[in-house]
């Protein structure tokens, strides 16, 4: 799985690459974000300088997709992830898939029933979804996701060491187009300029056939590219082969790939692992403590259940 995110990343900074070319000389600089359910990765490109993922304020390459606000303060990242631990209810994560949805979406009931310390309620206006801050605010998914893309935008440009305005972004594969809208309203919310969204298995093939063009014929080629993230598992058979066209006169030779397949489940990955570790523990917890309150009923106690059932996860993992 790190390999195909690396992968990802890499095909990410190809297209930035690509777009890069059809600007003018005074082009600036650019980025391309990899958001997952959990972490996101942010990588920049400028012309005369290498490609490079840009750190975040605590000098790490990926950063958690978490957003807290607490005190009067808002915090994003780790610092958001530290805050949700002893407040569950004032951090928010894992909202990604709830874009684009409706109240009554079942992807929002089985939200709520993974994270019972949020309160959701259904936008009046749009008829989407809202988180209930315990103070009283109202976040949307999207506008969630624009203040944590506005964060990548700081610490992009930090690195960069000038103002970014461009960015490519990369959406699920079995993501719609009220999905894909809603990715959109983010990053226009972000004050951020959209080059391209781009399916992420569809990054990866681009990137594997690129660094293996040499390897492919007239013959096809099938490859099955197989991804368990953290909120969804995704396998993709893509095609590769050469076909020759003839242009300015003369016949050329071109690599090309052709995505013959796409199967998903939504709801299987990491954090499905993760939970329900988290609720075994919960339920041994329960049985030998016998305590008057059940531990599902607390929220910070749960959180610290997830917590260190995703460190044991992580042991058992390596």
């Amino acid at each position: 799985m790190n390999t195909y995110r690396s992968e990802l990343f890499s095909a990410c900074l190809i297209i930035v690459i690509s777009l890069l070319n059809v600007h003018s000389v005074k082009c600036i600089a650019v980025m391309s974000v990899d958001i997952g359910t959990e972490w996101m990765k942010v990588a920049i490109v400028s012309p005369g300088v290498p490609m490079e993922i840009a750190l975040n304020k605590d000098s790490q390459r990926k950063t958690p997709v978490a957003v807290a606000f607490r005190d009067g303060e808002r915090h994003f990242g780790d610092q958001a992830v530290s805050t949700g631990v002893r407040f569950p209810e004032k951090c928010f994560s894992h909202f990604v898939d709830l874009l684009g949805k409706s109240y009554n979406n079942p992807i929002v009931k089985k939200f709520q029933e993974r994270f019972p310390f949020y309160n959701l309620e259904e936008d009046a206006a749009t008829g989407g979804v809202l988180f209930r801050h315990p103070e009283g605010m109202t976040f949307s998914p999207e506008e969630l996701l624009g203040m944590i893309l506005s964060n990548a935008k700081e610490f992009a440009s930090v690195a960069a060491r000038q103002p970014i305005k461009d960015v490519v972004v990369t959406v699920p594969a079995f993501f719609n187009q009220a999905e894909r809208r809603a990715m959109v309203r983010a990053v226009a919310l972000a004050d951020l300029k959209l080059l391209q969204l781009i399916g992420d298995n569809t990054a990866v093939a681009l990137n594997y056939g690129v660094f293996r063009r040499k390897e492919f014929n007239d013959t096809p080629v099938n490859i099955l590219f197989y991804d368990m993230g953290t909120g969804s598992t995704t396998a993709t058979v893509v095609s590769y082969q050469t076909v020759k066209t003839k242009e300015r006169g003369f016949v050329e030779t071109h690599p090309q790939l052709s995505v013959k397949g796409v199967g998903y489940d939504r709801t299987l990955g990491g954090l499905e692992f993760k939970l329900r570790l988290g609720k075994l523990f919960a339920k041994e917890f329960n049985a030998m403590k016998k305590c008057s309150k059940d531990v599902f009923d607390n929220k910070r106690g749960l959180a610290k259940l997830y917590k260190e059932a995703d460190r044991v996860k992580r042991v058992l993992s390596a």
